[in-house]
């Protein structure tokens, strides 16, 4: 009977101006311990994990591993995974991502079988849409994703950087969850030109900005019209915390900001005084009456990790 340990990183995703295009991975993770057993799927939860998370073979991990088996003509008898989670749920930090790559992942534990990087792909795409937050959750690092379309499939092409370890990575997480889906609901159909130029400018910056260590465009690159200014009034404090992009030469050792993903979570990048950094942020978040907790984060760099099997 085999057992693995299944590691996979969060990820934030968007990067202010590179929507549904980018994503970086965070040294938050997700554990899962798979032990092979003749019949039938049980999870213990640990971590983050609350308790309206399935422990049946509703659990999303699960169903990944369940498809891809069927897809590929194999049947799994069983196993127990035991699930620890440092990654907060419905905070814009790519938890169901992790989970949609460890389940891909619990699949080639179980069947004994290695997926080349366009498998793992093309399943994890028939869950999620969010290349941006899958990749780096494979990858690790910071990845520019693009979906291809197809005939019959699509498949997600991928760009893999280094991080550069002199930015360092602030994380404010409220307390209250936002649901990707209605965050989704609040954007536009169609946008103006000038918009999308103006964030194609800067989605361009950003990857010109980290590559020749220009750190000081980064509050600019960071700048979007295409999906903060419909998000962030959703949600009480969001767009106190976005105006730290206007004022990142007062703030000593801040370079920008941005919502991570769809949200609620808010992310700043920092060369120095990340303490005070955070600081300002959650003064601002409870000032629009939420608590948060915060926290400074490295980019895990590896990607997902098999150990065993």
């Amino acid at each position: 009977m085999s057992t693995a340990e299944i590691i996979v990183p969060a990820s934030t995703s968007n990067l202010g101006a590179s929507f549904d295009a980018c994503g970086l991975a965070l040294s938050l993770h997700l554990r899962v311990r798979v032990e092979e057993q003749d019949a039938g799927f049980e999870v213990a939860l640990e971590g983050e994990l609350s308790e309206n998370v399935p422990r049946d073979e509703s659990n999303l991990i699960i169903r990944v591993a369940r498809m891809v088996a069927e897809r590929r003509g194999r049947k799994l008898t069983g196993a127990r995974l035991t699930i620890d989670s440092q990654i907060p749920l419905s905070r814009g930090l790519g938890s169901s991502s992790s989970a949609i790559i460890a389940g891909i992942s619990a699949y080639e534990t179980l069947a004994g079988e290695r997926l080349s990087e366009e498998e793992i792909f093309n399943y994890a795409l028939c869950f999620e849409d969010h290349g941006d937050n899958l990749a780096p959750s494979l990858l690790g690092g910071l990845v520019v994703a693009c979906v291809v379309e197809g005939d019959d499939s699509r498949s997600l092409v991928t760009v893999k950087r280094r991080w550069p370890e002199e930015i360092r990575i602030i994380l404010a997480v409220p307390d209250f969850e936002m649901e990707t889906s209605r965050m989704r609901a609040a954007l536009p159909s169609a946008v103006p030109m000038r918009d999308a130029v103006f964030n194609l400018q800067r989605a361009a910056m950003l990857q010109a900005a980290i590559s020749e260590k220009r750190f000081d465009l980064l509050s600019e690159a960071l700048r979007d019209r295409l999906h903060q200014p419909y998000r962030a009034p959703l949600a009480p404090g969001l767009t106190d915390v976005l105006k730290l992009n206007d004022e990142a030469d007062i703030h000593n050792g801040l370079l920008g900001v941005a919502i991570s993903g769809a949200g609620s979570t808010m992310i700043a990048f920092a060369i120095d005084n990340c303490e005070k950094i955070a600081a300002e942020m959650s003064r601002r978040l409870q000032s629009a009456g939420v608590s948060c907790r915060t926290m400074e984060v490295a980019v895990d760099n590896r990607g997902r990790v098999v150990n065993g099997g």
